[in-house]
């Protein structure tokens, strides 16, 4: 497997899990919530992230020690159709929440429906990585 492979995998079981439970808590108890305890849920989610991805890094790091990263066309090929594709999910997400919802919602909806287009757009990018790595090369003609 392509060290660019692993490290999709990798942002893909740290950041989808722990962000799917924050989608659901903001689900079910809309306005169950103080904002302290929104801020505090949110801290923990993107804690849980950024640990679960940098323990990964690490272990990823130390089993390739010595070993250079390097990337070829194939890698950049990949990396750059998953991010056209990714930044127009994005694009398409805050334009929603900056053009459109301000008429009707305001707080948190904004608030989480904006990282809700965020990390919908990483989760994208990564899994489209995945599947260009999963998938038969493509080949100039």
């Amino acid at each position: 497997m392509s060290p660019f492979e692993k490290r999709a995998w990798l942002a893909l079981w740290s950041q989808c899990p722990p962000y799917i439970v924050y989608f659901l808590i903001q689900a079910t108890m809309p306005h169950g919530l103080t904002f302290l305890e929104r801020i505090a849920c949110l801290a923990v989610v993107a804690s849980v992230h950024a640990i679960a991805y940098l323990a990964g890094l690490l272990a990823m790091k130390w089993q390739e020690r010595g070993e250079p990263l390097l990337l070829d066309e194939r890698d950049r090929a990949i990396d750059g159709r998953a991010t056209r594709t990714a930044y127009f999910v994005m694009l398409a997400g805050l334009v929603v929440v900056g053009v459109v919802m301000p008429f009707s919602d305001s707080g948190w909806k904004l608030t989480n429906t904006a990282l809700f287009a965020i990390v919908l757009a990483e989760t994208v990018r990564y899994a489209l990585i995945v599947a260009g790595y999963r998938r038969r090369p493509r080949l100039a003609r």
